[in-house]
């Protein structure tokens, strides 16, 4: 079997729309076309306010593309949100549910939506009595769950609880939901290099010249590059995952599981085929991307794999995710601590009550709130992973690889084939040095997530900009 370093989700994925190639005015302009992007068009679509929505890339194809897209409530960020906001987290999580089962029968959307079986567990003494506490807290919110048996594989539960979860086919949906927007321009290919305002009108500059004019913008990108009104970097860290996808020496009925453990197990099937992810890391304390997808490629729960992968997600302080008004009609939906699936259907929900001055859906507005106050004690727990980034930065700097050369201002990959891919070495974000991701065939920021394929072309942000390349002989 011939394997792919892609997604795939990428299988699903249609290019359907052309770049902007005038200027033009709306009420309402969503930057990003990921899943919270399109749900937000989606919830606005249903006023009459003029919608445009522009994805930098093609629609889905960046962090949206390379999900698990696990649809469960038993969720392993339970163990981090604190017992104050856990029970107001669970009814959200519990009506993104609802909200994801009405769109696809409205829309009657093909996206292989089925029931399976959902667990959380634990491999840890240490964490058998959080473990327990979110069992408590699930049963007090009225979701069914029920404590369970555990074993796949080499993997062996000391105490796990089973919930009903979901199996979905992510791209099928999001393209389910695309079809239905009739009344919203879409525009791919189109990036936003600059935000203005002046007398309450956004003009927006994009890479092909053109401007945008709009009354209301949401920023529904993972990591915003409007970071000053947000503090941003103070709020959040991005972690990076690796996944597989292929065939499983064990039966299985399709479940669905992950653990809250450090060492993070995440399983679910599509296709009678498994979905694996592990590694889990802030995005440079293991910058060795080949030891990791070799952690994949050995795990004795495949028989064959077909597909690797990885993904960038942001992780907030608080584990919840930052959805609301950043400043006054500038809003921002991002930060779904790797559990996007539902949280975007709440937070999409919640966007069109505020730009369109409803009181209903406004109840997780507290819990979202980008302009929460930052937790001192939080924030000194996360700031470890500054430590983190600095120390796999230097890891990457030294790490040898005889098909990559470096300079002080530029990077070299020499392909098999012998061809040249000559980059220059800064990312244009923060000029941070780029490393080479030898799997996947990237060059990625080990500051800030950054990526850029061969060719020089921004995979995804906070960089706006493609980095310089060409081909040497």
């Amino acid at each position: 079997m011939t394997m792919k370093n892609e997604s795939i989700w990428n299988n699903y994925l249609k290019e359907k729309f052309l770049e902007l190639n005038e200027d033009i005015e709306c009420d309402i302009l969503i930057i990003g076309g990921g899943i919270a992007g399109i749900l937000s068009a989606y919830e606005l679509s249903k006023s009459n306010k003029k919608i445009v929505l522009v994805e930098r890339n093609k629609l889905f194809s960046g962090v949206t593309s390379k999900m698990t897209a696990k649809v469960t409530i038993l969720e392993d960020i339970l163990k981090k949100i604190s017992d104050k906001d856990i029970d107001k987290y669970i009814k959200s999580q519990l009506e993104g549910l609802d909200l994801l089962k009405e769109n696809i029968l409205n829309n009657n959307i093909d996206c292989c939506f089925k029931e399976n079986k959902s667990y959380l567990f634990t491999m840890k003494k240490s964490n058998i009595k959080k473990l327990k506490n979110i069992y408590e807290h699930l049963k007090n919110n009225k979701v069914k769950v029920k404590e369970a048996n555990f074993k796949f594989n080499n993997i062996e539960a000391l105490f796990a609880i089973e919930a009903l979860g979901y199996e979905i086919n992510p791209i099928k949906y999001l393209n389910g939901i695309r079809d239905s927007l009739t009344n919203v321009l879409i525009y791919e290919n189109t990036s936003v290099d600059l935000v203005l305002k002046d007398d309450g009108i956004f003009t927006v500059k994009t890479n092909n010249k053109h401007e945008i004019k709009a009354l209301k913008i949401i920023f529904a990108t993972n990591y915003p590059y409007f970071l000053k009104p947000l503090l941003f970097p103070l709020k959040v860290h991005l972690e990076k995952s690796y996944i597989g996808y292929g065939d499983t020496e064990s039966l299985n009925e399709g479940f669905n599981a992950i653990n809250i453990d450090k060492e993070v197990h995440s399983i679910r099937f599509y296709n009678g085929k498994m979905i694996y992810l592990t590694g889990s890391s802030t995005i440079s304390n293991k910058v060795n991307a080949i030891k990791n997808f070799n952690k994949i490629k050995e795990s004795p729960l495949f028989k064959d794999i077909s597909n690797l992968w990885s993904n960038m997600d942001i992780i907030t302080n608080d584990s919840l995710p930052i959805i609301g008004e950043v400043l006054k009609d500038m809003y921002i939906i991002t930060g779904f601590n790797t559990w996007g699936i539902l949280s975007s259907h709440v937070g999409a929900s919640l966007l069109a009550s505020l730009i369109l001055g409803k009181k209903k859906n406004l109840k997780y507005k507290e819990l979202f709130n980008p302009k929460k106050k930052i937790n001192l004690k939080k924030f000194l727990n996360s700031s470890l992973n500054v430590y983190d980034s600095i120390n796999g930065y230097l890891k990457g700097l030294l790490n040898k690889n005889k098909m990559v050369f470096y300079s002080k201002d530029n990077a070299m990959y020499v392909a098999k084939d012998g061809k040249c891919y000559l980059v220059k070495r800064k990312c244009p974000h923060l000029k941070c040095n780029l490393i080479f991701n030898s799997v996947e065939k990237t060059w990625d920021c080990p500051c800030h997530g950054s990526r850029f394929d061969l060719y020089g072309n921004v995979i995804s942000g906070p960089s706006k900009y493609n980095i310089k390349v060409k081909s040497v002989k």
